[in-house]
C-alpha cells in the first residue's frame, strides 16, 4: 500500500493545450513513461471521445491513448508541466483564459514557431516557471483526428530567466552542448526527457529561437505561396536564397552570433528532413486560417525598421500572405 501511494505522488501531470499536429506527437512520446499522466485539454467544440491516431515513420498507426479534458478549472488545477504548442495569434487569449487557474508551481511550456510569444506569457504568468522549445519535427493532420509523422527531428529546450529577451546578451553566451536537465525553484525537470527521443537542453534558447525563426522564415511562406511540400522548395532555390540572404544581413546587422553558412546548412538540412511535410503555414494558408506570418516575417521585417534595413523580398512575402490570408 505504502509503495502504490508512493508511486501515486511520483507521477507527473501533464497538459497539452489543444490537438495540433506537434501537441498530438507530444501526447504520443509521453504515453510510454508510466510515471506521466497526460491530458490533451480542449476546447469545449471538440468531442472529448474521439480517438486520435498517429501513424509514425515505421509505417504503424498508433491510437493516442491519454485522456482528454475541457479547458477548466478541475482540469489545469494540481498540473506540473502545461505545454503551449498554439499559434502565436492565440497565445494572449489563451494564456489570459488559463491564468486565473493555474498554480504559480505549474511549469509553462511554449512551444510555437515565431517571436513575441514569451513576452506574453510573462506578462500574464509572471510567477510561473518558464520553458520554452523548438522542434524540427514534422507531424502533419489528415483529418480532425489523423496526424501523420513525416520527420523525427530535435527537440531543443530551455528556461527563460530574464525579465525579457536580450539579444545584446546573446553575444555573450557560448553554444551548449548537451545538458542535464536543470533544476528551478527546487522543482526538478528530468521528467521532460519523455517528451522527446532527440531532446537537447539548451542554456542559450535565444540563439536556438532565433535560429528557429531563420528556419521558419526560409520554409513556410514559401511553401504556402508555391502550395507545396517542404521538399519541393529544391525547385524554388533562388526565391529560398534571397530569404536566407536577407536574413542573414539582418543577423549581422544585429550582431548576432549566427554563422551565415552554418545556419544555411541548417536551413538546408530541415527541408531535407522534412520533405514529405507541409508546413503549418501551408495548412492554414490553404485552409483560409490566420496564418503565423506575423511572428515570423513581421518580427523580421520590424527588426529590420529598427535597424533600417530594407527586406524586398521578405516583404513582398508578407504582403501576398496577408493580403491573400484570413
Amino acid at each position: 500500500m505504502g509503495n502504490e501511494m508512493a508511486n501515486t505522488q511520483n507521477i507527473k501531470k501533464i497538459g497539452i493545450i489543444g490537438r495540433g499536429s506537434i501537441g498530438v506527437s507530444i501526447a504520443f512520446n509521453l504515453q510510454f513513461a508510466q510515471s506521466i499522466q497526460t491530458t490533451l485539454l480542449v476546447r469545449d467544440h471538440y468531442d472529448r471521445s474521439d480517438m486520435l491516431s498517429l501513424l509514425t515513420m515505421n509505417g504503424e498507426t498508433h491510437p493516442i491513448t491519454c485522456d482528454q479534458a475541457y479547458i477548466s478549472k478541475r482540469s489545469l488545477q494540481s498540473l506540473d508541466l502545461i505545454i503551449l504548442p498554439v499559434k502565436q495569434h492565440q497565445i494572449e487569449r489563451l494564456v489570459q483564459d488559463i491564468a486565473k487557474h493555474l498554480e504559480t508551481k505549474t511549469t509553462i511550456l511554449l512551444l510555437h514557431n515565431g517571436m513575441g510569444g514569451i513576452k506574453l506569457v510573462q506578462q500574464y504568468l509572471p510567477n510561473n516557471p518558464l520553458l520554452v522549445a523548438t522542434t524540427t519535427d514534422g507531424v502533419y493532420k489528415t483529418s480532425t483526428t489523423c496526424f501523420i509523422q513525416t520527420a523525427v527531428g530535435q527537440f531543443d529546450i530551455g528556461a527563460i530567466y530574464e525579465e525579457k529577451l536580450d539579444e545584446e546578451k546573446l553575444n555573450e553566451e557560448k553554444l551548449d552542448e548537451e545538458k542535464p536537465i536543470e533544476k528551478h525553484r527546487n522543482l526538478t525537470w528530468d521528467y521532460l526527457s519523455y517528451l522527446h527521443p532527440n531532446l537537447l537542453w539548451r542554456n542559450d534558447m535565444v540563439f536556438a529561437l532565433y535560429q528557429k525563426l531563420a528556419v521558419n522564415a526560409a520554409i513556410n511562406p514559401l511553401t504556402a505561396l508555391k502550395n507545396c511540400k517542404n521538399g519541393e522548395l529544391i525547385n524554388y532555390s533562388e526565391e529560398v536564397k534571397k530569404v536566407k540572404e536577407e536574413i542573414f544581413d539582418l543577423y549581422e546587422f544585429m550582431n548576432l552570433p549566427i554563422d551565415n553558412h552554418t545556419l544555411s546548412l541548417h536551413i538546408d538540412a530541415v527541408i531535407q528532413l522534412t520533405k514529405e511535410n507541409y508546413s503549418s503555414m501551408h495548412q492554414d494558408f490553404q485552409n483560409g486560417r490566420e496564418t503565423e506570418v506575423e511572428g515570423i516575417l513581421g518580427f523580421l521585417l520590424e527588426k529590420g525598421k529598427e535597424t533600417g534595413m530594407k527586406m524586398a523580398f521578405m516583404q513582398t512575402l508578407y504582403e501576398q500572405i496577408k493580403a491573400q490570408s484570413k
